[in-house]
């Protein structure tokens, strides 16, 4: 860990310590003091550790590792309407410092820490979160907060949102926008290389919802992301709006659509040669069908993201999912993260169908099948993931889950680095859970 790392690991348990030595002074001053100060402290963890076997074929030999992620927290309510949040992180793949006595990994982070503040307004309550945090809009597709990985996904900025009063105020309705930067690369404390100017990267959003998640209702996402720098291109100013729908059929059918569009410029940067600007004009399409089976319940849909063919012209067209949680949509393999990057600018579709099926109180085990194929080019079928788990819970807050994946190749996939025709790639984990 380099000295200025340690530093603030350091700085982070002096500020945590605070809280707790904190509490128990102020409750011994309270008992002296005829202006008793009350200082509330919720404090909350989880630890969880990952193992998994990864086994890609081909040449490749099998691997097995083990993820370890330990978050703790602490929430202070000074006051009536504001509240204060530290959260503490440590993310490690066991047995990769060597010598414990001497560690060369950084992982220990602040994950988030920010000051909230929340008023009532006109029936409902208009709240202020401003510092490190977290921010998951709707399902996760363009905003997420990627729980599954080992760090997760956090945002440096200021939200500020709006619900109904009451404790189930956003599951009727709820309104929220955010701006948060991204790469900051001005004078003062951007890279130290920096000759010529470079725009921050930044993104501007605003997300509003009616009805509660899973149940009938619709929601709408808007993001602008700007000075955004990836793979061959630079400069990019994308705006991408997305709107979703949840209904109730007859016969207790669930269906679900969403579509997005995704318009704006960039440029693309060659290895060689000079840059050129491109317009961005990409989609989404999908849609859900979800019919409850007994105690069960079984879902069909699609995924269908645009691709680009001749990516360097002047027109872009793949569509990227920005800083969404990939994970539930595309297999549980991960082997699609977000689909522009994996499939080299060619775009995806995804037929599938899973089901889920509780067993007892404590096993709730779930399957998916998904045919993944290429938007773009001559040769499109990618290939097919069957994916299997088993969720135990043990006891509350603990839990173990269990899952296995396999995918078989197509004749599109070696070209992307994903298997050579009709080979197979197996992965498996076993996942412990305990939180507070």
């Amino acid at each position: 860990m380099s000295p200025r790392a340690r530093t603030i690991s350091r700085s982070l348990v002096v500020v945590a310590l605070t809280f707790v030595v904190a509490a128990p002074m102020q409750a011994q001053n309270a008992a002296t003091s005829a202006t008793p100060l009350s200082l509330p402290i919720t404090f909350f963890g989880e630890v969880r550790s990952r193992t998994e076997w990864d086994a890609p074929g081909g040449g490749a030999t099998a691997d097995v590792f083990t993820m370890l992620r330990s978050r703790f927290g602490a929430r202070v309510d000074p006051a009536r309407g504001l509240s204060v949040m530290l959260q503490l992180q440590d993310s490690r793949v066991l047995g990769t410092e060597g010598n414990r006595l001497s560690s060369a990994v950084d992982v220990f982070d602040l994950h988030q820490g920010y000051l909230q503040l929340v008023t009532p307004w006109r029936g409902s309550e208009i709240g202020l979160r401003a510092g490190r945090q977290e921010i998951a809009l709707g399902n996760e597709r363009l905003v997420g907060a990627v729980n599954w990985s080992n760090t997760g996904r956090t945002f440096d900025g200021a939200r500020v949102f709006l619900t109904p009063a009451g404790p189930a105020g956003a599951d009727r309705w709820s309104v929220t926008t955010f701006a948060a930067v991204m790469e900051e690369n001005g004078r003062r404390f951007g890279a130290a290389t920096n000759v010529a100017a470079t725009p921050d990267h930044f993104v501007l959003g605003a997300f509003a919802s009616r009805g509660a998640p899973g149940k009938p209702g619709a929601d709408v996402t808007v993001l602008y992301d700007a000075g955004a720098a990836y793979r061959s291109y630079a400069d990019a100013h994308r705006t991408t709006t997305d709107a979703r729908l949840r209904a109730l059929l007859p016969f207790a059918v669930r269906v679900e659509v969403e579509g997005a569009v995704q318009t704006g410029a960039q440029s693309y940067v060659p290895a060689t040669g000079a840059p050129s600007t491109q317009r961005v004009r990409a989609w989404l399409a999908g849609a859900r069908l979800g019919h409850a089976i007994g105690r069960g319940v079984a879902t069909a849909g699609v995924d269908m993201l645009s691709g680009d063919d001749a990516p360097s012209d002047a027109r872009y067209s793949a569509f990227g999912t920005m800083f969404g949680t990939n994970h539930p949509f595309y297999g549980l393999l991960d082997l699609i993260g977000d689909p522009a990057a994996t499939t080299k600018e060619r775009g995806l579709r995804d037929a599938f169908v899973n089901a889920a099926h509780p067993l007892t109180t404590w096993l709730s085990p779930r399957a998916e099948l998904h045919r993944f194929t290429l938007a773009a080019g001559t040769e499109r079928r990618l290939g097919v993931e069957a994916d299997l788990v088993a969720p135990f819970r043990l006891a509350a807050g603990t839990s173990l889950e269990l899952g296995y994946a396999l995918f078989r190749a197509g004749p599109a996939a070696q070209p992307l680095g994903l298997g050579t025709d009709r080979s197979y790639r197996k992965w498996g984990y076993a996942q412990l859970r305990a939180g507070f």
